[in-house]
């Protein structure tokens, strides 16, 4: 369309120009015409003397070049008059000689003039529009009348008329071929276009593999290969950024920290799953589970904190009787803050062990105080001979040897202890009935429950049934659990060992009727240096490591160990095998 209104509006511009430059032409050429013939009709009346001879050779002029012709003589009064169109009527005289302009010609000038002048035609008065010559006659320098030489201009215009037309249908098929050369030209230069703009429609909604076929090799055809090329790149960079995207949220999820990046407002623009779950722990604390969108109070605050200062806070926090460590730092882009980034640890764990370490160094000194003073003072009071017998000297050597053994079975322990912990301890897993096992270790405490005054009772499900275990550390599991059982089951009591086997595996279970343990102290009896109270051991506290070795020997044969107790009733350990132990020598 642009290019059909372009050529038609030059076309029309054109043409109008043409038709006012073709009537110009036109009428300066026959007005040089008759000019020309009236300078040589005139010349004819000078040059013949006797007007017969003139008229003769002007009245040929006349009819050859289809004009009129009025002859004024000398006095003005005289004329003749001649015209080649019969049916033309002849202007007046009077008019022509009345005529301001044309009056000049009696004046030795020549005048030429266009207008219109009356004319009777069937006895009405008509405007007639001629081109009038008027050309003087000189006789000796003097004006001897004048020639009038007139022409209708409807010969003129007829031909302008003609030339417009033409002018007119050459335009019309100017502007067809050019609506044609349009089509065509726009269906070469718009299709790829059209072709581009789907391409490029489709690439904004995210199929980078749009491509636009290249049909020409000229501007149009480098501009489709141009554009291929930049989807080609885009769809590059866009899977280059995919696969950073994905890398780096793999990297955010498979972190233990939690990563939090906010905004210039403090909105949450990403967080990782350990992130998601610190926030919800903290908005549980601040009562803004209701408010997702926000930021809890002591997030918040550090966020403040590093944009007023544009530098890096570190800040612990603890919610839930849980502590996390946040180190938030400025996010820029280019000069101008963006946000920031928070890296949130849980230190949880860090905490508990560092207890863990303080609370190990405090029960071992403290276990290891009382029988260091103990030796220290029987030991001065036997170098100072303040022992005045030979059995008060035996009695003191006798609690020195007691107490260092007790300092041994520390020390072993924890050596033991730290070796199962530490993996360095291999068990010498081998295909073994439970029974005998159950029995020889009974055996060893018969004499000790007798002296107590322990009832020591044995239910054993006899079966042949196998299980993958090490002899030495089944012994030192059950000594430990009967060992505990007849140290706090008070005289007169009961301590029953029970092996049952079912399809899961096997259950061996130590049942005592002492005074039983607490029940907010269940949860650490496999703590290690837990103890129940002293006043309930009869005089003979252990180390606190037994029930740590057990548990810790239970699950080296893939097992695990509960407690069940009620106050003034009893306690009752059990030990659960599973039945489909693999054999293999584990190492712990």
């Amino acid at each position: 369309m642009t290019i059909i209104l372009l050529v038609t509006v030059v076309l029309v511009i054109l043409a109008i120009l043409l038709v006012q430059f073709f009537d110009h032409f036109y009428f300066e050429q026959q007005n040089e015409e008759l000019k020309h013939l009236a300078f040589k009709i005139a010349d004819i009346f000078e040059t013949y003397e006797h007007h017969s001879e003139a008229r003769y050779i002007t009245k040929e002029l006349v009819e050859v070049s289809q004009t009129t012709l009025v002859v004024i003589g000398p006095d003005q009064h005289e004329f003749w008059k001649v015209s080649a169109d019969k049916q033309l009527p002849i202007i007046d005289v009077e008019i022509l000689f009345n005529d301001s302009d044309l009056q000049q010609v009696f004046f030795g000038r020549t005048i030429d003039k266009r207008g219109h002048f009356p004319v009777y035609i069937d006895g009405r008065m008509v405007e007639l529009d001629v081109l009038i010559v008027a050309a003087p006659i000189m006789i000796e320098g003097t004006p001897h009348g004048a020639v009038f030489l007139y022409q209708t201009l409807d010969v003129i215009n007829e031909t302008i008329e003609v030339t417009k037309r033409i002018i007119l249908y050459s335009a019309g098929i100017a502007i067809f071929l050019t609506t044609i050369f349009a089509f065509f030209l726009s269906t070469r230069i718009t299709y790829p276009l059209r072709q581009m703009k789907v391409a490029a429609d489709n690439i904004a909604k995210g199929d980078f593999n749009s491509r636009v076929s290249i049909r020409s090799n000229d501007e149009i055809g480098d501009l489709a290969l141009t554009f291929n090329h930049m989807a080609k790149q885009l769809n590059d960079s866009i899977q280059a950024l995919s696969h950073e995207k994905e890398l780096l949220s793999s990297i955010l999820r498979s972190m233990v920290d939690g990563v939090i990046t906010l905004d210039r407002k403090g909105e949450v623009i990403l967080l990782n799953p350990p992130a998601e779950k610190m926030l919800k722990t903290w908005r549980y604390e601040e009562n803004m589970e209701d408010e997702p969108h926000k930021l809890p109070r002591l997030l918040l605050d550090v966020f403040d904190q590093v944009v007023q200062t544009e530098g890096e806070h570190v800040r612990t926090v603890s919610a839930q009787g849980r502590f996390w460590t946040i180190v938030m730092a400025p996010l820029y882009n280019r000069e101008t803050l963006r946000g920031a980034v928070a890296v949130v640890r849980d230190m949880t764990e860090e905490k508990r062990l560092d207890k863990l370490r303080k609370d190990f160094v405090a029960n071992v000194s403290h276990e290891l105080r009382t029988p260091l003073a103990m030796l220290q003072g029987y030991s001065e009071a036997l170098v100072d001979d303040v022992v005045g017998s030979a059995e008060e000297r035996k009695e003191l050597a006798k609690i020195i040897h007691e107490e260092s053994m007790r300092m041994g079975r520390l020390v072993s322990e924890l050596l033991d202890l730290a070796r199962i912990q530490a993996g360095h301890v291999e068990l010498d897993l081998k295909p073994l009935p439970l029974g005998p096992i159950v029995h020889k270790t009974l055996r060893k405490f018969t004499n000790l429950a007798k002296e107590a005054g322990i009832s020591l009772l044995e239910d054993v499900q006899e079966s042949d049934q196998c299980y993958q275990v090490d002899e030495d550390r089944m012994e030192q599991i059950l000594t430990n659990l009967i060992d505990n059982a007849i140290r706090y089951t008070p005289p007169q009591g009961t301590v029953t060992v029970q092996l049952k086997e079912d399809a899961h595996g096997a259950h061996i279970s130590v049942k005592d009727t002492g005074d039983g343990i607490p029940e907010e102290d269940l949860p650490f009896v496999f703590e290690r240096f837990y103890k129940a109270d002293k006043a309930r051991t009869r005089g003979k506290s252990g180390t606190g490591l037994g029930l740590a070795i057990v548990k810790d020997l239970v699950e080296a044969h893939h097992g695990h160990i509960d407690v069940h107790s009620k106050v003034g009733e009893g306690t009752t350990f059990t030990i659960h095998l599973p039945r489909d132990l693999s054999g293999e020598r584990v190492a712990r």
